[in-house]
């Protein structure tokens, strides 16, 4: 069916139909179970375009990557049939064809009908006529051609549900770079604004004509439902590239959280853990929205609506099983519910347990074991240990969701510095020359590939939005060398002086570059969803008028008996510098659980708290942990202590509790040779050896799992960590 017998079908199908359907956020459980299970048909048409007339080699590599995430997280995790998902990439979403596309993909949606609507790719602005200098937004389709906004919002209300999640993965302004630091941006890169064309105007015009038929009382030029933006209005999306794949950082955060969301969340606790991923890489200059009705009617509160309400209600997943084929490695699986910064490396050998069929009793616990991984996807077989000799590959089939058990990563983790594209040749020749000397460093130019910090000139402006000029003394203009993040928000402990050769700022910032690989290594034990430990961390900001939360849980914590549903902010926290917070850890689980606080603050400095008693005899001293018993809890720091101080600058901070259910005996060993004077055991400390603290947590969470684990079934070169021993809740604010 094409655009005019679409026009004439939604016509007919408006009119015979209420104009509210079924509502949008209903209180009548039944109603979401209803809307949840298969009789409700779920319609998705997912748009993704890389490759672009006249880019000039500025293409994106991301956006078909997201397509691909959003069909597997639909399909597996919401219960859409693959046949109601219609992908469009590339050469395929051409305006005319993607219009025609449209019509005929949605002909038979009904009031009761669920759609979702997903585009990746270069956005861009329109004038909507040559009289008028406004502006308004537009999707670039893969013709060059623009689709403003105001059309696909016709369009949708064109349809009979209300029923709608739109998810956009683009950005509008072009900020005169394609890329921000390590990240492309996706925006088309000109300054130009085109006007709107006469196709669109007279689509646009048969549109409104059709819902005035109709009888529709509104004629808002905003689309129905919600739409989900991965930046607000006049800031940028971008993409980043992972180990062998890129996507938009965007499109998998949100495509993880929804691996793992259950009924009771809220979108307030979607939008938060999304946007915990892009501050962690793009900092303040991109921050999603949830928004009801268009990209500037923005609300994040409330429940879920039902297009977000799992078919699979009570499972959380970090995969699934793809297909089954013949051969040593039977299984191909799907890893889109990992945190993207685990999966950078993800090693062999890796295990995954199968979770059995929705409403079916507990069974034996069957795992598959990882043979081989391109990105997103991989190969796995049974594993042969002993509780799964005597079970049966045959009575394991594709569309199994599947949950990790045992990680496996490597002993080595290189750090990866993005030289800026705007250096002069002679100097990034210089820093490449600077970095191979450092050992497990390793430097790229900007864009070409992944990277964990990007090395360039830190100007004078740069610093004044960092810190204030009392606290500072500016350089000149042209500068100094220093250390970003990979969206380039300065770390600011890097700054050097003015006039310093590369050589000498590299060799200064070494142990800036251990505190980020220090980082780098305890990001790669996030695991909250996937952890058998029941704990849950608050961070409060204690204001005398009212105390804002920031809630970490585990998903045994969070199905733990009694336990309230999670608190939270919208998107990232904002902290006022001379705040005091707090951090509240409660033991929900079964176990004693031993812990630690590890992070970079707002200045780049690796800080860390580690609660011991002082072992008297013994030289040099040691330290004893005392356990937090089930149904336990503890503040941090304790409330006869004093409170911790959120100091400047301007930045965001990443900290991270990390619980075990056994003692951390190497890190404290290491912990108590490195006190140069007495420390007080409840003070959040700067941490001399970040690198070598980081790393013996990791070897005391492998012993931890070797407990639980079968040790010869690992090579001597890997850690493998236990999700039964061990969970790391990661908490990221902005300091302002």
């Amino acid at each position: 069916m094409k655009r005019r017998g679409f026009l004439q079908q939604s016509a007919w199908l408006l009119a015979a139909t209420t104009v509210g359907g079924l509502g949008w956020v209903s209180g009548d459980p039944r109603l979401r179970e209803v809307l949840a299970g298969p009789a409700v048909r779920k319609r998705a048409l997912l748009i993704g375009i890389n490759r672009y007339p006249d880019s000039t080699g500025n293409d994106l590599s991301g956006a078909v990557t997201d397509v691909r995430l959003q069909e597997q997280v639909l399909q597996h995790r919401f219960g859409f049939a693959p046949n109601d998902i219609l992908r469009l990439s590339d050469d395929a979403a051409k305006r005319e064809a993607t219009l025609d596309a449209f019509a005929d993909h949605f002909s038979e949606v009904t009031a009761n009908d669920v759609v979702w609507l997903h585009f990746s790719g270069y956005g861009s602005q329109v004038q909507p006529s040559p009289d008028s200098e406004a502006v308004e937004p537009s999707l670039v389709m893969a013709d060059g051609l623009d689709l403003p906004l105001t059309t696909l919002w016709l369009l949708l209300r064109s349809l009979p549900t209300d029923k709608i999640m739109t998810v956009l993965d683009t950005s509008y302004t072009y900020p005169g770079n394609p890329l921000l630091g390590n990240l492309r941006v996706r925006s088309r890169p000109s300054p130009t604004v085109v006007q709107l064309d006469e196709a669109q105007r007279q689509l646009q015009d048969q549109l409104q004509a059709q819902l005035r038929g109709a009888n529709k009382s509104s004629l808002k030029r905003n689309g129905p439902g919600w739409v989900l933006s991965a930046a607000a209005r006049q800031q940028v999306a971008t993409e980043t590239q992972w180990q062998g794949f890129s996507s938009g950082l965007f499109t998998y955060g949100l495509s993880q959280q929804l691996w793992w969301l259950s009924p009771e969340a809220s979108l307030t606790n979607l939008l938060t853990r999304t946007d915990q991923l892009i501050e962690a890489f793009a900092g303040g200059e991109q921050t999603p929205n949830i928004c009801r009705g268009g990209i500037d009617q923005c609300s994040v509160s409330g429940e879920l609506p039902p297009p977000l309400v799992p078919q699979l209600a009570a499972l959380g997943a970090d995969g699934v099983i793809l297909a089954k084929n013949s051969g040593n490695d039977p299984f191909k699986l799907w890893l889109g519910g990992l945190p993207v910064t685990v999966l950078n490396r993800y090693g062999v050998g890796s295990l995954f347990s199968v979770l059995p069929e929705p409403g079916t009793p507990p069974q034996t616990d069957v795992k598959l074991q990882l043979r081989s991984r391109s990105g997103l996807t991989a190969t796995a077989q049974l594993w042969n240990g002993p509780e799964s000799q005597s079970l049966d590959a045959e009575s394991i089939v594709s569309g199994r969701l599947l949950r990790e058990s045992v990680r496996i990563l490597p002993r080595t983790l290189p750090l990866t510095v993005a030289l800026d594209s705007r250096l002069e040749r002679i100097e990034r020749v210089d820093a490449t020359s600077a970095f191979s000397g450092i050992r497990d460093v390793t430097s790229v130019s900007a864009g070409e590939q992944a990277a964990d910090c990007v090395f360039g000139r830190v100007r004078r402006a740069t610093i004044a939005q960092t810190y204030s000029s009392d606290l500072v003394q500016l350089p000149k203009d042209q500068g100094t060398y220093g250390l970003f993040s990979v969206g380039r928000e300065l770390i600011p402990n890097s700054i050097g002086e003015e006039d310093e050769a590369i050589k000498k700022s590299v060799q200064r910032l070494v142990p800036q570059l251990q505190a980020l690989l220090a980082a780098k290594w305890l990001t790669l034990t996030l695991n909250e969803g996937a952890s058998r430990l029941g704990v849950r961390g608050t961070l409060s900001v204690l204001d005398p008028d009212e105390s804002v939360v920031l809630q970490r849980q585990t998903r045994r914590a969070q199905r733990a008996k009694g336990v309230r549903p999670l608190a939270g902010v919208e998107g990232t926290l904002d902290i006022p510098a001379g705040s005091q917070v707090q951090y509240h850890l409660e033991n929900l689980g079964d176990r004693p659980v031993y812990y630690l606080l590890f992070g970079l603050d707002s200045s780049g400095r690796a800080v860390g708290f580690y609660p011991y008693e002082t072992v008297a005899d013994g030289n040099p001293p040691t330290l004893q942990q005392p356990p937090l018993n089930p149904g336990e809890s503890v503040m941090l720091p304790p409330t006869d202590a004093e409170t911790w101080s959120v100091g400047r600058p301007i930045g965001t901070v990443s900290m991270k509790l990390i619980c075990c259910d056994r003692p951390f005996g190497q890190a404290l060993t290491l912990l108590a040779s490195r006190q140069n004077s007495p420390r007080h055991p409840r003070s959040l400390t700067p941490l001399e050896s970040p690198l070598q603290v980081a790393q013996a947590i990791m070897e005391d969470l492998h012993r931890a799992s070797l407990r639980k684990t079968d040790a010869d079934a690992f090579p001597d070169d890997v850690y493998a960590l236990d999700m039964e021993v061990w969970t790391t809740l990661n908490f990221i604010y902005r300091v302002v």
